[in-house]
C-alpha cells in the first residue's frame, strides 16, 4: 500500500547554504543498473512506485482502492527477468472508470490495449464522477510537483528512508502521465472525427513542440515537418470547429510539456529512496548487524527500517538475506532472446507494431546494448525498455524498435520531442531482424519493412549519364581522363534530332 504522506515530515527541514564537501559522493544506483544480478531492494521500491502510482490516479479519478488491489499489481517474474502485471488486479482498478478513461489509465500502469472481456473483471456501475473529475485533474497534472527536500545530516535513517519512500510515492501518485494519456486520447477523436484522420495525425500535431525537437532531415517529405499537421488542421476546419480543435491541441501540448517535467523529475525521486536504503545499510554495516552494505540488495526498505527501529533480529535478517540470495537465478550475459518467430512476417519480410512516434525512416538496423556507441542513422532495436538515463545516449539514431513500451512511455515522449520515429515491436521477432538488414519504420502506421537482408550488398547507385556534358571529376593532367563505364551500365544511342516543316 502507498504510505500516507505525512503533513510534517519527522525531520526536514530547508537545506542551508551547501559549503565545500558538501556534494554527494559518486554514486551508482541499483535501479539504473539493469546488467546487474536482480535483487529483492530494486523491484520493492519500483512496487513501491507502481503501487503509488496506482493507488493516486485511482484516487484522483474518485475510485479509491480499499481492497488494495494497487499494492498486489505487481509480481516479480524470474524467467523474463522483469516485473508484470496481475491481470486480475489491474481489471478490478480499472472496471469502475468508462471506457476511455480505463484504456489511458492501463496505460499508464503498463498494459496498452483494452481490457479484458467481460468474463475476467467483476461488472461495475461507471458513475459520472470521473468525468466530472477529469478537468479538475487536467488542472493538477500541470501543477508541478512538491518540492522535495532533503533532510538535514544529522536525521536518523529510519526516518531518512521513510522520507524518501514517502517522496517517491508523491512523485509516482502525480497525474501528469494520465493528463497526458487523456488529451492525446481527445485530440485523436478530433483529427478522426473531424479531419477523418485514422493514422497518426494527432502524434504529429504533438511531434517536435518541444526544445529537445531535431530539424527536418534533408530528404524527408514536407509531412514530415512538424508545422504540416498544424496548418492542415487550420486550414480544413473553420469556425466552432477549429477554435475547438486547436484549443485541445493547446491543453494536449501542456500536458504533454507537463509530462516531460515528470520524467525529468521522477529519477531524482528513485534515487534519493535508492540513496537512503543504501545508507541505512551502512548504518546496519556499522553496527554489526550487515557483513557488508551490499547486503541491502537482498532486503525490502520496510525490512531495513524495522532492523533500524531494531523490531527485526539478526538472525531473521540475516536469514532473508541468505535465501533470497540462494534463490536468485544467476545472469550470464544478456538474457535470451525469444525464439524467432514462423508467423506471416518471416515470410513476407513485414511486421505489424505499435506506434509511438510519427514518420518513416530507412536505415541499417542495429543492436543496440546499452553502453555502446550509437550509430548515426541507425535503426536501433532495444532489447528492453530503455531507462530513462539511457534516452540521452539514443540522440543520433533515425528510428527506435523497444519492446513494452507505451504511448506515453518515456521512450515514446522523448522520440516525439525530437522528432524520432519510434514503435513498439511484438514478441517474439522475426529471423530477418538481425544487424546489418535495411528496415523501413513507418511510425504513421506502426509498419516495420524488410528492404534488404543483413550480408547483401547495396545495389549500384543509380546516376544521370550525359557524354556531352564535361565530366564532374577533377582534371588529373593536362587533359581530362575519359569516362569509364562500368560493365553494368548499358548506353544506349541517343536519337537523331529531326523537325517539321509545316510551310
Amino acid at each position: 500500500m502507498m504510505p500516507d504522506p505525512p503533513a510534517v515530515f519527522p525531520c526536514v527541514t530547508l537545506p542551508g547554504p551547501a559549503g565545500p564537501g558538501a556534494a554527494d559522493p559518486p554514486w551508482r544506483p541499483l535501479h539504473d543498473q539493469p546488467t546487474l544480478p536482480p535483487g529483492t531492494l530494486p523491484f520493492a521500491l519500483l512496487a513501491h512506485e507502481h503501487a503509488a502510482r496506482a493507488q493516486g490516479l485511482s484516487a484522483a479519478l474518485g475510485h479509491p482502492d480499499p481492497a488494495g488491489y494497487a499494492a498486489r499489481l505487481l509480481r516479480p517474474d524470474s524467467q523474463q527477468q522483469g516485473p508484470h502485471l496481475h491481470g486480475p488486479h489491474l481489471d478490478a482498478l480499472t472496471a469502475p472508470h468508462p471506457p476511455a478513461v480505463a484504456r489511458a489509465l492501463r496505460e499508464i500502469l503498463g498494459a496498452p490495449g483494452t481490457p479484458a472481456g467481460p468474463g475476467s473483471a467483476p461488472a461495475a456501475p461507471r458513475p459520472l464522477r470521473t468525468l466530472a473529475r477529469t478537468p479538475r485533474l487536467l488542472w493538477r497534472a500541470t501543477r508541478p510537483a512538491a518540492l522535495r527536500v532533503d533532510p538535514p545530516t544529522d536525521c536518523p535513517p529510519a526516518d531518512r528512508l521513510r522520507d524518501a519512500l514517502n517522496a517517491l510515492a508523491r512523485a509516482a501518485a502525480h497525474p501528469a502521465p494520465l493528463g497526458a494519456a487523456l488529451a492525446t486520447a481527445l485530440l485523436g477523436q478530433v483529427t478522426r472525427a473531424w479531419l477523418n484522420d485514422p493514422a497518426t495525425l494527432h502524434l504529429e500535431l504533438l511531434r517536435g513542440d518541444g526544445p529537445a525537437a531535431r530539424a527536418p532531415v534533408p530528404g524527408d517529405p514536407v509531412t514530415a515537418t512538424p508545422d504540416h499537421a498544424l496548418n492542415q488542421l487550420r486550414t480544413t476546419l473553420s469556425g466552432p470547429r477549429r477554435a475547438a480543435a486547436l484549443l485541445i491541441l493547446r491543453v494536449a501540448r501542456r500536458q504533454h510539456q507537463a509530462l516531460a517535467e515528470y520524467h525529468a523529475a521522477l529519477p531524482a525521486a528513485r534515487r534519493a529512496a535508492l540513496r537512503a536504503a543504501v545508507r541505512a545499510a551502512a548504518t546496519l554495516r556499522e553496527r554489526g548487524a550487515l557483513s557488508r552494505t551490499a547486503d541491502a540488495r537482498w532486503l525490502t526498505p520496510h525490512e531495513l527500517i524495522a532492523a533500524l527501529d531494531g523490531t527485526l533480529p539478526r538472525a531473521d535478517l540475516h536469514a532473508l538475506i541468505h535465501a533470497r540470495r540462494a534463490a536468485a537465478p544467476t545472469v550470464h550475459g544478456a538474457p535470451a532472446r525469444p525464439a524467432p518467430s514462423l508467423s506471416t512476417a518471416a515470410t513476407t519480410g513485414t511486421l505489424n507494431a505499435a506506434p509511438l512516434a510519427p514518420g518513416v525512416r530507412d536505415g541499417r538496423l542495429r543492436h543496440w546494448t546499452p553502453g555502446t556507441p550509437v550509430p548515426p542513422g541507425a535503426v536501433l532495436l532495444l532489447g528492453s525498455p530503455p531507462w530513462p538515463h539511457q534516452l540521452a545516449a539514443l540522440g543520433a539514431a533515425a528510428a527506435l524498435l523497444a519492446p513494452l513500451s507505451t504511448l506515453h512511455s518515456p521512450l515514446g515522449a522523448q522520440a516525439r520531442r525530437a522528432g524520432q520515429v519510434a514503435v513498439c515491436l511484438p514478441e517474439p521477432h522475426p529471423d530477418w531482424l538481425e544487424d546489418g538488414a535495411l528496415v523501413r519504420v513507418n511510425g504513421h502506421t506502426g509498419q516495420l519493412t524488410l528492404l534488404r537482408r543483413a550480408g547483401l550488398p547495396d545495389p549500384i547507385p543509380s546516376f544521370d549519364l550525359n557524354l556531352d556534358s564535361p565530366s564532374p571529376a577533377p582534371a588529373t593532367s593536362t587533359e581530362e581522363r575519359p569516362t569509364v563505364l562500368s560493365p553494368h551500365v548499358r548506353v544506349l544511342p541517343r536519337p537523331t534530332p529531326f523537325s517539321i516543316d509545316l510551310a
